[in-house]
């Protein structure tokens, strides 16, 4: 048999079955779809709803449409899924498939966040890092970065190496006279009332980050005024108090001190004490 012919056999022999095995992957994959959309519909899962919002944004499987997209990634946030929530907080920020909305973007990316979600931990560091759609705060910077790190999240941790060194710069620029310095602070301290915990967690702000005012930044004192608020009940106070023993600024190290401040935190509903109580592992 001539070498033609033993082509035109094979292919007689194999496009059928071929065509078969394409078209038994077609109704697999429309199944598959199938059960996805029926999933999602019911509103029992908010994993299927986001998988379903992706296929439409990627026009996978189905006709792109960015309205669909946006219509499943939404259902699915609603049910505080954190990838859904990244995944809006993204297209929110970027523009793909919506108009730009900065408190949008923030809003979402903070949801997955706050959820331990550590891609968006990173990029809320970056937006911090940079001033993007938000003001630019190098601590709050720090802190998310922190948390990425913390899931292992590479480049995280090579921005907190920067972020160090600008926080230390950052710090240093404020070149107020000492004598004017201590002036400042005393008469800051002075003006607090003994029972407002709120007058009280913002001078321990003051004194943790720092400002032009002639605050330098110190955070025993952020401690001390943090503490005092703490006692009262103020939830970011308490938390803010937890970070600082986790990490040992201005306080002796302690896990748990740190625990103990974030359970109190927690348990008023603070969203980030109740990760950090939940990780306090790494503490």
């Amino acid at each position: 048999m001539c070498q033609s012919a033993i082509m035109r056999t094979l292919v007689s022999v194999l496009f059928p079955l071929l065509l078969s095995l394409f078209t038994v992957q077609a109704v697999f994959a429309g199944d598959d779809l199938k059960t996805l959309r029926q999933a999602a519909e019911a509103e029992q899962s908010a994993k299927a709803q986001y998988q379903l919002g992706l296929r439409y944004l990627q026009g996978k499987g189905v006709n792109q449409d960015s309205r669909s997209a946006i219509m499943w990634l939404e259902r699915a946030a609603e049910q505080n899924y954190a990838p859904a929530q990244y995944q809006l907080g993204e297209l929110y920020r970027t523009g793909e498939g919506v108009d730009i909305d900065a408190n949008a973007a923030i809003e979402y990316l903070t949801s997955a966040a706050e959820q331990g979600y550590p891609t968006a931990q990173y990029r809320l560091g970056t937006l911090y890092l940079t001033g993007n759609m938000v003001e630019k705060d190098l601590l709050t910077a720090t802190e998310w970065m922190e948390m990425a790190a913390e899931h292992g999240y590479t480049e995280a941790s090579q921005a907190l190496t920067e972020l160090d060194k600008a926080t230390s710069a950052a710090a240093s620029a404020i070149t107020t006279p000492a004598e004017e310095k201590t002036a400042v602070s005393e008469a800051a301290s002075l003006t607090v009332e003994q029972d407002d915990a709120e007058e009280q967690f913002q001078l321990g702000e003051a004194y943790r980050k720092g400002n032009k005012e002639g605050i330098s930044r110190s955070y025993k004192e952020a401690a001390k005024w943090y503490e005092l608020a703490a006692k009262q009940g103020h939830a970011e106070a308490q938390y803010q108090l937890g970070e600082l023993y986790a990490k040992g600024r201005g306080v002796r190290k302690s896990k748990k001190l740190a625990q103990k401040w974030y359970k109190a935190a927690a348990d008023q509903g603070h969203v980030k004490a109740k990760y950090r109580q939940r990780g306090c592992g790494f503490c």
